[in-house]
């Protein structure tokens, strides 16, 4: 390289080095500032196909812009962060989101791999593993079938094959009883369950609304609920698959069984 070259990149490795800094320093002053109900920051642990799309998109709009719009600059953005109206967004950077400077963030991370910060509200979301696994292979078919490049396509069109239950033959241990793993690494729904009762709030998607409420009540904030993303690709799924299905599940069933337990005594 030559030396005016050399010099032109390391002005500007400087000048990209102090305005991180800048930045930083103003996203943790608006943080110290942020009161939610003597949280900090509020981060949704994003359990595929469970209703995450839609919180995320709820939390956005509460920046006064369009969440549709957030949630796209967020997904391009190379570092995935954005401010909107004063309120700082994350998605899926784990530096990030364990750092803490942030009003809202979520990422598919399991829990149990996050260092996250105290006064940190946390929340996730249920729903049964059958509709749940049905729901993730109808949007990968989507995305096949309109050729829709999302980026979990690079992996996840991997799991396709000529049936649903292709699918389940290919679908890695983890995203088959993803909401066990986002809990416990070697799926101990005991460890699990511990771990699901530190968090600051949990609901099932099949009554969104009323955990919505609560989540209000909780925070103080004012979401109101959206219900995004149906795949036009429905599959019909035999008997005989569903019954497999129920039994390759039957330990994640066990674990939200004990879930609803503790959140009904």
């Amino acid at each position: 390289m030559k030396p005016k070259q050399f010099a032109k990149k390391i002005i500007k490795n400087a000048f990209a080095c102090g305005k991180a800094i800048v930045e930083e320093s103003k996203y943790r002053r608006l943080t110290q500032n942020y009161d939610i109900q003597g949280y900090k920051r509020v981060y949704l642990v994003h359990i595929r196909k469970t209703g995450g799309t839609s919180l995320n998109k709820m939390f956005l709009s509460l920046s006064g812009e369009d969440p549709n719009h957030l949630y796209a600059k967020l997904a391009q953005s190379f570092d995935h962060r954005l401010l909107a109206n004063g309120l700082i967004y994350v998605g899926w950077n784990v530096k990030y989101i364990d750092k803490g400077t942030y009003f809202y963030a979520f990422s598919h991370t399991p829990y149990h791999k996050l260092s996250l910060p105290d006064k940190t509200f946390t929340v996730s979301c249920f729903r049964d593993p059958v509709k749940r696994l049905i729901s993730h292979y109808n949007m990968l078919m989507d995305f096949s079938v309109n050729k829709i490049a999302h980026p979990c396509m690079a992996t996840e069109g991997k799991w396709l094959g000529s049936d649903f239950d292709a699918f389940l033959s290919k679908i890695p241990r983890e995203q088959l009883l993803n909401q066990l793993y986002m809990f416990s690494s070697n799926f101990d729904i005991n460890e699990a369950v511990s771990n699901v009762r530190k968090l600051s709030h949990f609901f099932f998607s099949d009554n969104f609304n009323k955990g919505v409420d609560e989540l209000n009540n909780k925070t103080g904030l004012s979401l109101g609920a959206m219900h995004i993303r149906k795949a036009r690709y429905q599959v019909q799924v035999s008997d005989d698959s569903l019954a497999a299905l129920r039994e390759m599940v039957h330990d994640e069933y066990r674990f939200l069984d004990k879930i609803r337990e503790s959140q009904n005594g």
